[in-house]
């Protein structure tokens, strides 16, 4: 019986890399597809569970930030038990919760059941990324890096579509269904494609602690969002931050010493890994701000259906698709710090420029800043995920690729609370979204409307400000860096 290949021979001896990718990113559109696809339900769903924004966003929050904390350990784990096998587990998790969603009967059974939707999703994420690096010779990893990008865009796209018009035409349950569809394909996919590719085993097995302590400092920001809302001076919202740092001081600690640490702290010695993962953060926080809040702003204000609502946002999508598409090609030779800083300026003005939409906005004002924030992606995403990547050494493929992915999420599921709270804030009180949500066009609807659009203008000001930040982290990246390859070795009998 053959055995499994070691890592840097998987790289050498596999199938085809375009099948293999087809394969990761099947799990990869899943995933990123039901991310979106949730928030042209978000106001049927209020309406059926009888919540406000404070609550309704659990439901896209639950889901991202499940997916974020679980991400470190899902990258481990993949190191030590292969990545096939974390994926295939993920994907069957991830398909068997979608379709427990459907039947969901209460909002807190719903919300139980997308935390588990996101630890599926995190086992498949956490290994997308390094299939692609290992399967892929350097000098056409940007391209298939590409490739990735267009995929998420095409997940945002099919999600926001489907969503809307599935929400509009037989329910938000059904919105699920399209994940268990994906999901089964991809499944087979997994199953058809992938192969069984190990590291060598190190002493110290699983860092249970690490695990522990980087599940605490990753999901208490979102416990602080929820607490600091109301009020800034918190006493609660105040002693969860002084325990998210002293978990951090604890885990830094934690990981000096183990013999096989969750995270190596060595990751942190590249400039490129870290500002690139804090960049990819940032332009998350940006451009999740649009696609929380747009789909919301379209159909209590403007009036739109569902179905509008979503396909108002393919624009971002189809710019985003394009640009990743087109400028690797065209961009070769330039360096990822100015692709990537220029991509976040992008972001952070397109996002700006959403604030100014107001009660009487047409669409052809919106399109503007819609497209920009597509290309802002497509310009940034490759060389990022290159770049960032390429200075991994190949045997902490995984637990890189987990943390730079719980980096992306997280920027993805901080931006979805920060801005249900903002907005809320602006609105004042549940009983206001919920006049929003059942009576949409009504008087008593319509008085609330200035009050929606100063949240929802302070929610893109802030947005913007993080994109732009963003940016100044990814100028301050040094040079690309390549983490040397260790030698071939010998095929085994």
């Amino acid at each position: 019986m053959a055995k499994p290949l070691d890592e840097h021979q998987a790289m050498h001896e596999t199938v085809n890399p375009w099948w293999t990718l087809a394969a990761v990113e099947c799990g990869n559109f899943a995933v990123y597809m039901d991310g979106f696809i949730v928030t042209l339900a978000l106001p049927a769903m209020a309406r059926d569970f009888g919540v406000g924004v404070r609550s309704i966003k659990w439901v896209v929050v639950a889901y991202l930030g499940a997916l974020t904390v679980s991400l470190l350990l899902a990258g481990r784990l993949s190191d030590l038990w292969g990545r096939r096998r974390v994926t295939i587990a993920g994907m069957i998790v991830h398909t068997l919760s979608a379709a427990l969603c459907v039947v969901a009967p209460t909002m807190t059974a719903l919300l139980a059941f997308r935390v588990l939707h996101g630890i599926g999703g995190a086992l498949v994420l956490a290994n997308v990324m390094a299939e692609i690096s290992a399967v892929f010779p350097r000098e056409r990893r940007r391209l298939a890096m590409g490739v990735n990008t267009s995929v998420l865009a095409l997940a945002q796209v099919t999600g926001l579509v489907v969503g809307g018009l599935l929400t509009g035409w037989a329910g938000w349950r059904y919105i699920f269904l399209v994940a268990v569809v994906v999901g089964a394909v991809g499944l087979a996919l997994d199953r058809a494609v992938l192969r069984d590719v190990v590291i060598p085993p190190r002493p110290g097995g699983l860092d249970r602690t690490g695990a522990i302590l980087s599940i605490l400092v990753v999901g208490t920001p979102f416990m602080i969002i929820e607490r600091l809302a109301d009020d800034p001076w918190n006493p609660t919202g105040l002693g969860l931050a002084a325990f998210g740092a002293c978990c951090a001081a604890l885990f830094v600690a934690v990981e000096r010493r183990s013999p096989r640490p969750l995270l190596p702290l060595d990751l942190f010695r590249s400039r490129v890994f870290v500002c690139g993962s804090l960049a990819a953060s940032s332009y998350f926080m940006a451009a999740t701000s649009c696609y929380f809040l747009i789909p919301l702003y379209a159909q209590l204000l403007l009036g739109w259906s569902p179905l509008w609502a979503g396909l108002s946002l393919v624009p971002v999508s189809v710019a985003l698709t394009a640009t990743s598409e087109v400028m690797p090609g065209l961009a070769k030779g330039m360096s990822a710090r100015v692709l990537t800083t220029a991509g976040l300026i992008c972001a952070g003005t397109a996002v700006f420029l959403m604030s100014g939409f107001g009660r009487s906005t047409s669409y052809a004002h919106m399109i503007g800043p819609l497209i920009l924030l597509g290309f802002a992606g497509g310009l940034f995403h490759p060389p990022n995920n290159t770049a960032v990547l390429a200075a991994v050494p190949p045997e902490e493929l995984g637990v890189a690729n987990g943390f730079f992915t719980t980096a992306r999420n997280f920027g993805q599921a901080i931006a979805a609370s920060l801005s249900a709270e903002i907005l809320n804030k602006g609105l004042g009180s549940t009983a206001a979204f919920q006049v929003l949500v059942t009576s949409p066009g009504s008087a008593a609807a319509e008085a609330y409307f200035p009050a929606y659009l100063i949240g929802q203008r302070h929610a893109f000001e802030v947005a913007a400000a993080l994109g732009i930040a963003g940016a100044i982290i990814s100028a301050l990246r040094g040079p690309e860096a390549h983490a040397p390859a260790p030698p071939l070795s010998p095929p085994r009998s």
